[in-house]
């Protein structure tokens, strides 16, 4: 008796490997906050248009205040100093040009000279010193009025507001980021693959993001990031959004998983 044939079960097509992508945008700056304060207020939000120059930020000045009092104390000081030095320097010399005609009369000693002449030299070194002091203090005052200018950190570009990293009455401190500001019309996808999947990507690659609302966002890739850390095992792609897609239903900060298009989900 001859075994019944079963038909070979069909191959099943192993599913796509998928990445962690995200929205971003070829045009981005980093705020930061360009002293040491606290956030006095922040009027902002992640997902917020904002003009340039627009304020996104307010830190607290007052120990900047109390710095700019202290060196425009110290500018005066030095001022002072200064004309005292001088007016002793101008007097000392007349001293001494008149011990020299003395002199030549013969009716003063050299010693007389020789001390004026010293002094004058004292009077010179006090203002000279006085001198460096005031151009310290006026650097000083030129520094500290251009950071208060800033206590009111403004937005560096239109854009949209992401990754908001302070909240209010946070200590920000020199440097430290406050907000990131994208450019809206300058989308983008970028997205990090393991370095055993890396020969899956060329330029020119079709991609879809799939957001976390199941958004298909289709594109192609345009760049790899080939200076990154070498011991990290990712590659970063960025790809160019399909210029027939509608952008405004997509945002900066947008996040899912890409895959290669039409590759079995």
């Amino acid at each position: 008796m001859t075994a019944p044939v079963h038909a070979a079960a069909p191959a099943v097509a192993p599913k796509a490997p998928e990445f962690v992508g995200v929205i971003s945008s070829r045009v981005s700056k980093v705020i930061t906050a360009e002293f040491e304060g606290s956030v006095q207020n922040l009027p902002i939000h992640n997902g917020q248009n904002v003009k340039q120059g627009e304020v996104v930020a307010t830190l607290d000045d007052t120990e900047l205040e109390h710095k700019l009092d202290q060196a425009k104390g110290a500018q005066a000081s030095a001022k002072g100093q200064l004309a005292r030095a001088g007016a002793a320097y101008s007097n000392a010399r007349r001293q001494a040009a008149m011990e020299r005609r003395l002199i030549r009369s013969g009716a003063a000693a050299p010693e007389a000279f020789r001390n004026a002449m010293a002094q004058a030299g004292q009077y010179g070194a006090d203002g000279e010193a006085a001198k460096g002091e005031l151009e310290r203090a006026n650097a000083q005052i030129a520094e500290l009025q251009g950071l208060l200018a800033k206590a009111n950190v403004k937005s560096p570009l239109d854009g949209v507001i992401a990754d908001v990293k302070v909240k209010e009455g946070q200590l920000a401190r020199k440097g430290e980021p406050i907000a990131r500001v994208f450019d809206p019309d300058q989308l983008i996808v970028r997205f990090a693959v393991p370095s055993s999947n890396v020969t899956l990507f060329k330029l020119g690659t079709n991609v879809e993001l799939v957001t976390s609302d199941n958004r298909v966002v289709p594109a192609s890739v345009r760049s790899k990031d080939d200076d990154h850390d070498p011991s990290i095992d990712f590659t970063v792609f960025e790809a160019a959004i399909d210029p027939n897609y509608r952008i405004d239903e997509i945002r900066v900060g947008d996040n899912g998983h890409v895959r290669i298009a039409g590759a079995v989900r």
